[in-house]
């Protein structure tokens, strides 16, 4: 197994239950499919948003899942095709999206608009393919000092690893901005666009094995890798030490605070 995949494998089994899947079910409940609707989910990563729109969505029209890593995919479908779930796979980028225009009638998107190289292109995209009268409906980090589980991580690696690694959990806070949202989603042809800072209040009965976990995943782990284990066993104590309040005896409870974005075609 390379270490993509193994990066990708400790995202899907760390980092989704505890936070991707929470904020699935919130988009999923802010989207409200519709009978027969063709649904995307966009850099759908190893499938949070797909699996929940196929649990929850009655008479689904057609659902497509696209990520531009391969290795997210293959852990995304596996999961999938264990599940007995229909979804169409497709690997591309946002910005050059393979298919006709106004095919979606909804587009969900969680917790990766920030790292898009081309936000406004990969806007103007989503645009395209959506049908009139389509949905968008995503969720972006918002910034460090309203989410103290990334913050205390950012410091750890700040401290114990370096700048390239706090910057990769930066990096996820790194479009925090609603009024800035909402200018790009402005630009590339939405209307009606709505954009509401949501906290969810997420939780892990072990924050030890969380902190372990959330350094080895994929925006992290790669920075970790040459260090020896001493090293990333003080990097981890730091992360753990930095949570505070977050902490309940062995137990780790957080506010995890997001844009949600809900625009029309």
């Amino acid at each position: 197994m390379s270490d993509a995949i193994t990066f990708a494998h400790r995202y899907q089994s760390v980092l989704v239950p505890v936070i991707f899947e929470p904020w699935a079910r919130e988009l999923m409940r802010r989207a409200d499919p519709r009978p027969g609707e063709h649904i995307l989910d966009l850099a759908c990563g190893t499938g949070a948003v797909t699996r929940e729109v196929a649990r929850r969505a009655h008479s689904l029209g057609r659902l497509t899942a696209v990520d531009h890593s391969a290795e997210m995919l293959g852990v995304a479908q596996s999961l999938a095709d264990e599940a007995g779930l229909d979804v169409e796979w497709v690997e591309a980028d946002a910005a050059a999206l393979p298919f006709a225009d106004n095919r979606f009638d909804l587009a969900l998107c969680q917790q990766a608009l920030q790292f898009f190289p081309d936000k406004p292109g990969a806007l103007r995209e989503l645009w395209r393919v959506l049908r009139p009268e389509g949905r968008a409906v995503f969720c972006v980090q918002r910034e460090l000092a309203v989410n103290p589980m990334l913050k205390a991580q950012a410091d750890a690696l700040e401290t114990h690893v370096g700048a390239e690694a706090a910057a990769a959990v930066a990096a996820i806070c790194s479009l925090p901005d609603g009024a800035a949202l909402k200018d790009l989603f402005e630009g590339a042809g939405f209307r009606d666009i709505k954009v509401e800072s949501v906290t969810l209040d997420l939780q892990h009965p072990d924050a030890a094995a969380f902190a372990a976990g959330a350094m080895g995943g994929m925006h992290t782990g790669d920075k970790l890798a040459g260090l020896a284990d001493r090293a990333i066993d003080r990097a981890v104590k730091a992360f753990l030490a930095g949570l505070g309040d977050c902490l309940d005896g062995r137990s780790l409870r957080f506010p995890h605070v997001a844009n949600v974005i809900v625009a029309m075609r």
